[in-house]
């Protein structure tokens, strides 16, 4: 039986904007939740800039949507070992056409403003990925949603309880929060919220997330998620009380608040101690301010998976010696956000150029499509971890003499922090801070003909390997 909840609670200013963190404690177990109301110079950008372009479809177009909200009742029934979810979406369209969306997981059923509805599962017109559109035609302006599906992947029920988690991946098309939830694509800010129900429960279930965590009764608890998250930036896992180690701990940031750190494993897949863990943490913490100034999230959960990696906001899923890439991309990636697959090489190519240490170099050759894929590609390419790196250093060496590629690194986290961003306007940005063009680099070497995406899948292995489904498994 879980008990009423006692709360430590922290309360801190920075300039005008509050920040609240609570450490939920219940009878031992730890749910770890953040909440951010805004955070350094957030952008809320209008979703015309974002959308992707309409495609032909039956006798008029899929039309892509802005999601304003998001709720799901996520039910994990421990007596029958089922686990299901009903998502609750209000939309609107810019204009008339067949509305999309995607869920991996087939629908059970789905209502359109109240009329039942079908989707259809197709491929974008060059065949980059695979999306659901409802099959049915929708005008301009608001619309409600509402989708009832199983959940099946990373899904684990046991004696002491249900071990499930929402992992992503940015090297696979379809596996961010569409592998799990019905979702829109990662261009969206969406304001969402989880009711997580364990009927049945035997024991106290631990919630991990960078969502704030309030308990409604016995094992019904509220996740909320601030509105600038997209389909990549939830870090969400639930696992039997007594099947992880867990640290928690505080950082000083550079700007006076105190960061609250949760490091934990899973008992059934330690990676390095936590001891090792913390110190790595604590100082990439500080290289990372030193750099880019204050972490932009409120506070910070790593997963010791010994293995992987994958970065959510101000969370990750890592090893100790991939800590440094993936908390950077708390900054690149889950700050500084790409809008779609052909802006999403920055952060890896960025990440990786910090990994090998800032180098400059005035030699470099060759082309790339990093940028230039097909128009709906989702999934990252992965020439960004060498070449991408590669050309960093080269950007870095050609703006030497007004102290290389950092100050405008900086600026961008400064300016643009949680405001999807497309390639065109991060060269734009580029260029108005130095004040001179770029165009013709990335031209040259980003937007080349290039490698197909099944080269994209095999080629240029990351440095923190894909998991599988049976390793993922492990870590529940």
């Amino acid at each position: 039986m879980i008990m009423t909840p006692t709360f430590s609670l922290t309360f801190f200013l920075r300039g005008t904007v509050s920040f609240f963190v609570a450490f939920a404690a219940f009878t031992g177990t730890i749910a770890f939740s953040t909440m951010i109301a805004s955070g350094t110079a957030v952008a809320s950008p209008e979703g015309s800039g974002f959308r992707p372009k309409p495609f032909v479809f039956r006798d008029g177009q899929a039309v892509f949507a802005d999601f304003t909200e998001a709720r799901y009742e996520i039910t994990y029934d421990l007596n029958r070992s089922i686990a299901r979810a009903k998502a609750r979406i209000a939309f609107e369209l810019g204009e008339e056409g067949y509305p999309v969306f995607d869920s991996v997981t087939a629908p059970d059923s789905i209502v359109l403003d109240g009329t039942p509805v079908q989707a259809i599962e197709t491929r974008t017109p060059s065949n980059e990925t695979t999306l659901r559109v409802i099959a049915k035609k929708a005008s301009p302006g608001a619309h409600r949603l509402e989708i009832d599906l199983p959940l099946v992947s990373l899904v684990k029920f046991g004696q002491d309880g249900v071990r499930s988690a929402f992992w992503t991946s940015d090297l696979d098309e379809r596996n961010f929060l569409e592998r799990y939830l019905p979702s829109n694509l990662e261009y969206d800010q969406v304001k969402m919220n989880f009711v997580v129900r364990f009927a049945g429960l035997r024991q106290e279930q631990l919630i991990y997330t960078n969502g704030q965590v309030q308990r409604i009764d016995a094992g019904t608890y509220s996740i909320d998620f601030p509105a600038h998250f997209t389909s990549s930036s939830i870090f969400f896992h639930t696992t039997p009380k007594g099947s992880t180690l867990e640290r928690s701990f505080q950082i000083r940031s550079i700007d006076g608040r105190v960061l609250p750190v949760m490091i934990y494993s899973a008992y059934s897949a330690l990676g390095s101690p936590l001891d090792g863990l913390q110190n790595r943490v604590t100082k990439v913490i500080a290289e990372l301010e030193a750099a880019y100034g204050p972490f932009p999230h409120p506070s910070v959960l790593v997963l010791n998976a010994g293995m992987g990696g994958m970065e959510y906001c101000g969370a990750t899923m890592t090893d100790v010696s991939s800590v440094g890439h993936e908390l950077f991309h708390s900054y690149f990636a889950r700050g500084v956000m790409p809008a779609n697959g052909n802006a999403g090489w920055i952060d890896e190519a960025l990440a990786s150029w910090r990994d090998n240490g800032y180098p400059s170099s005035s030699s470099f050759s060759g082309g790339s499509s990093m940028s230039s894929h097909p128009y709906y590609t989702r999934i990252t390419d992965r020439a960004a971890y060498s070449f991408g790196a590669r050309f960093m250093s080269y950007l870095d060496w050609k703006t030497r003499d007004k102290g290389g590629l950092k100050p405008f690194l900086k600026f961008m986290v400064q300016t643009q922090t949680f405001r999807p961003f497309l390639i065109e306007e991060f060269i734009a940005e580029m260029s108005r801070f130095y004040g001179v063009g770029f165009d013709g680099d990335f031209q040259r070497h980003t937007f080349s003909t290039g490698r197909s995406l099944q080269e994209m899948a095999r080629d240029e292995e990351a440095p923190h390997p894909k998991m599988s489904l049976e390793e993922l498994e492990r870590l529940l």
